[in-house]
């Protein structure tokens, strides 16, 4: 071969290694963006193809079982994560948990207890998530080895889509059904980020045996944003539906002649600022009970029961208490027609992966301890919206299981064979703390907290304290007699009364971390005055015994006209689900550390915290919705563990505290902007979760 042939060759064969290498680049850099956009099917598709050409490479199979976990597709995870635990078991210091789901989607339960175990072992902070990993594989052990007389049918492609069916609702003769879907077709054609369209509720009828093909059940009732069916009457006449509206509503439309009433608020007693999301109406119409995570609860979503009163409204909600509620959530009860037992589903009670469908039964007026429902009802994955008939011989609910058509599917339940012994359930491990439904790429500190015995949140004695002194630092007198400050006035009052409390308020400068005023409310109408120069970051915090205090910033230009800002200060009762924005702990963007800008306010919790040794309180994080969704969500739990560490640092007890990052899961308002939208969804909060009983 001559020189010039060799060197020909040569220069081929470095080109198809360059263009071999520009193909895995492109592929991998396609994978990762459609993975970010949780599209975890294309996300798959390109890893393969980059897999092709890299073959053996730990991080793309890393990348590969990690988008399978995500997705649908859940147990082919498994043989990727499998291979990079024998290739790089250091790849990601979360390898073995997420190892131990891939086993838990695949039922094989005592892997899955040693991936947790190890990884439990390899990072001791996270011992309550490998313990309580563990504890849910031997549950979901002993009900897959034991498994109930109940058949499970797929209802088909006519009922079930590609897409995410869910919420059946059956009327009494069990011949028509109201349900929830974000199929395509819906109305106004709005699609979210995973490609799923905005959800509507259909309607089918069964006519010799067959459901007939689901129609959108009214223009009256479907919007262009998410509607979602809640609830349906046994005669199939009143219909109660979830809307966006608020935090999230309960609303009920007729159906008079036909036709479908146009849907209005079901009461102010029900709906909240905060997130009311399924209900379920006793047959005598009298009684209601619904899911909200609004404070004084236990978790997040929270079982509570309403009673009409005489004069046709709703009464004030009863929380169902620590017997039926966790610190996870309870969600989509349903009340059997005899009114003696509830079906709800839940991720905080013990079950075998995601949520669960529990049942528990009345007795002498209480709701009993919950019974898991068992497999196969109850599977690894997510089951939920359970309803069954009088005759307690058939049942519908949504779930993801192996043999669905779509995302979720709707399935019915036989329950005609005799039922099975009832079972004893395993106890559950203390402290208990509760696992996110989806893998967490970076899962870090959480500290368990205790929750209080009673049913309703019990507000601390207020303790005594030195009235502290009215005064005005003089930088702050001498701004206001040249008149370039803002003057913020209004009222103190309480959250759940209105009354006007006396409380004392400070101005902080956050930059100089210097106290620069303190003045106090009028006791008998609340109003108070405060003077707030111009030219720097300010916190305005409202202090007084028994309750949180009360947050608010002002950043302001030093050339600023003098103004007034007319306000009301709410107080909320420091009790247990009590939450308020900390407006003064600041973070640079996609960062984590906390800056000095925010000693001010930190002094402000552990003073809240020395003050009231009872109790327990949970940071949470949140983003907006910028950038990888993972990531903001690791990033909001890493910002809410910053302060956590900084409180226990200043001598906290550990114990007490608890992060919790919610990325850009809840949205406070709309992050179509930055000022009005994403700036405000960026926060953290303060929630009290518990109040310890051995103080």
């Amino acid at each position: 071969m001559s020189l010039k042939t060799f060197m020909i060759l040569g220069a081929l064969g470095l080109l198809a290694n360059v263009a071999l290498a520009q193909n895995y680049k492109s592929f991998l850099k396609r994978g990762d963006r459609e993975y970010h956009a949780r599209n975890y099917a294309e996300a798959v598709k390109y890893y393969k193809k980059a897999e092709k050409l890299k073959r053996g490479n730990a991080r793309i199979n890393y990348k590969i079982g990690m988008a399978y976990l995500f997705s649908r597709e859940k147990p082919k995870a498994l043989p990727y994560l499998e291979t990079v635990q024998q290739l790089d078991p250091g790849i990601e210091r979360d390898i073995d948990y997420h190892l131990g789901l891939a086993y838990q989607y695949n039922y094989r339960f005592d892997e899955a207890i040693r991936a947790y175990q190890r990884f439990g072992q390899k990072n001791h902070k996270m011992i309550l998530r490998a313990n309580r990993k563990v504890a849910e594989c031997r549950m979901a052990d002993s009900l897959f080895v034991n498994p109930g007389s109940a058949r499970i049918f797929n209802l088909g492609n006519t009922i079930n889509s590609r897409w995410n069916d869910y919420t059946p609702l059956i009327t009494a003769d069990g011949n028509t059904m109201v349900f929830t879907s974000n199929r395509s077709g819906s109305t106004g054609g709005l699609r979210l980020r995973d490609g799923t369209y905005y959800e509507d509720i259909y309607i089918s009828r069964k006519v010799d045996g067959l459901w007939t093909k689901p129609e959108n059940i009214s223009s009256k009732i479907n919007f262009k944003y998410h509607d979602a069916a809640a609830s349906l009457s046994p005669d199939g006449k009143t219909l109660f539906l979830y809307y966006e509206s608020g935090g999230g509503d309960i609303y009920v439309s007729y159906l008079k002649e036909g036709e479908w009433s146009s849907p209005v608020s079901i009461s102010d007693e029900i709906n909240s600022q905060y997130w009311e999301t399924s209900v379920s109406i006793t047959r005598d119409g009298k009684t209601l009970y619904f899911t909200s995570d609004r404070p004084g609860g236990f978790g997040n979503l929270d079982i509570y029961r309403s009673e009409l009163k005489e004069d046709g409204r709703w009464g004030r909600p009863r929380n169902l208490g620590p017997v039926i509620n966790t610190n996870g959530n309870e969600d989509s009860p349903f009340i059997h027609p005899d009114g003696k037992v509830l079906y709800f589903s839940s991720d905080g009670h013990m079950g075998m992966g995601e949520h669960d469908v529990f049942y528990s039964e009345m007795e002498d007026g209480r709701f009993q301890v919950p019974v898991n429902m068992g497999y196969p009802i109850n599977t690894v994955y997510s089951d939920n919206y359970f309803v069954i008939s009088e005759n307690k011989k058939q049942a519908y609910y949504a779930s993801i299981r192996k043999d669905g058509i779509g995302m979720a599917d709707i399935y019915s339940i036989d329950l005609s064979a005799p039922p099975p012994v009832r079972r004893v359930q395993p106890k559950e491990p203390e402290p208990e703390e509760v696992i996110a439904s989806e893998p967490v790429e970076e899962p870090t500190t959480a500290v368990a907290s205790a929750m209080p015995a009673a049913a309703e949140p019990v507000a601390e004695p207020e303790p005594q304290k030195e009235e502290e002194k009215e005064y005005y630092d003089e930088f702050v007198t001498l701004q206001k007699d040249l008149g370039i400050v803002t003057l913020l006035k209004g009222k103190v009052i309480d959250a759940e009364t209105g009354q006007p409390l006396q409380a004392q308020i400070r101005l902080m400068d956050n930059v100089n971390n210097k106290e620069m005023a303190s003045v106090r409310s009028n006791g008998e109408n609340g109003e108070f005055e405060l003077v707030i120069p111009h030219g720097g970051n300010y916190g305005v915090s409202t202090v007084k015994p028994g309750y949180l205090f009360n947050s608010i910033n002002f950043n302001l230009p030093t050339f600023n006209d003098y103004q007034e800002v007319d306000t009301h200060i709410i107080l909320q009762k420091a009790e247990v689900g009590s939450k308020i924005v900390l407006k003064n702990i600041f973070f640079d963007i996609g960062r984590s550390d906390l800056r000095t800008e925010s000693l001010g306010e930190l002094a402000r919790i552990k003073e809240l915290l020395d003050e009231n040794e009872a109790l327990q309180v949970q940071i949470n994080g949140h983003t907006d919705n910028v950038g990888n969704a993972v990531y903001n969500k690791v990033l909001s739990k890493k910002r809410a563990q910053s302060v956590v560490d900084y409180l226990v640092q200043h001598g906290i007890v550990s114990d007490r505290l608890e992060a919790k990052g919610f990325g850009e899961e809840r949205p406070l308002v709309s992050n179509d902007d930055e000022i009005d939208g994403r700036e405000i969804n960026r926060r953290t909060e303060i929630e009290i979760i518990g109040v310890s009983d051995e103080i």
